[in-house]
């Protein structure tokens, strides 16, 4: 009976990672998008100053 209970709870906690990770504003995406745009910044400075 127990089990059921905690498969239950799982499957329920296991949705709502899923739903706020479709939220772009949830912090679990904000960190991955922080690093990529920290990534693409510098890529696009290191490329302005070999083209100048």
């Amino acid at each position: 009976m127990h089990y059921r209970k905690a498969r239950a709870k799982a499957a329920v906690i296991e949705n709502d990672v899923i739903k706020q990770s479709a939220n772009p504003f949830a912090g679990s995406s904000l960190v991955p998008m922080l690093v990529i745009g920290l990534v693409l910044t510098f890529a696009g400075m290191i490329a302005a100053l070999l083209l100048s």
